[in-house]
C-alpha cells in the first residue's frame, strides 16, 4: 500500500489482469476470474462468449464484494461480441452493455473483500470459449 503525502487515504495500485478462459464451459458452472482477493478496487470487467450452434443465456459476470454479490446479466448475448458491466446510479442490479472502448465509463466498485466469477448457462453444452477479463488495482 502506497500513501501519497496530503491524501488521507492509500492510491491504488495497478496489478496485471485477471483473466479467465475457459474452453468447453459447463452450463450454470461458476468459473473464478478473480479469487478472493482483499482491498481490491474493480476498475473494468468485460466478458465474451463464443459458441457454434446453440446459443447460451444468459452471460453472467458475478461479483462478491464484502459478502454482497451483484450479478451482471445479459439473456441473449451475441457470439463473439465483447460485453462490460455496467453500474447504473438509478439500478440496484448490474448490467452488461456491448463493449464501447470509445467511452471511458469510471466502473469503480471497490470493498475489502472482492471475488469475481463468470457463467454461462447453455441448452447444450458445446465447444467453445468463455472469456472474461478484469482490470484492478488494490490498495
Amino acid at each position: 500500500m502506497k500513501i501519497t503525502k496530503g491524501l488521507p487515504f492509500p492510491v491504488p495500485q495497478q496489478q496485471p489482469d485477471s483473466y479467465l478462459n475457459q474452453a468447453n464451459p459447463v452450463s450454470a458452472t461458476l468459473y473464478p476470474v478473480l479469487p478472493v482477493t482483499s482491498n481490491v478496487r474493480l476498475q473494468i470487467l468485460a466478458g465474451r462468449i463464443t459458441w457454434a450452434v446453440t446459443q447460451p443465456t444468459p452471460l453472467e459476470l458475478v461479483v462478491t464484494i464484502d459478502g454482497q454479490t451483484i450479478i451482471f446479466s445479459l439473456p441473449n448475448p451475441v457470439t463473439n461480441t465483447a460485453y462490460e458491466a455496467w453500474v447504473s446510479p438509478l439500478e440496484t442490479v448490474g448490467d452488461l452493455r456491448i463493449l464501447d472502448t470509445s467511452r471511458s465509463q469510471p466502473f469503480i466498485l471497490e470493498g475489502r473483500s472482492v471475488q469475481v466469477q463468470a457463467r454461462i448457462t447453455w441448452a447444450v453444452t458445446q465447444p467453445t470459449p468463455l472469456e472474461c477479463r478484469v482490470k484492478w488495482a488494490r490498495w
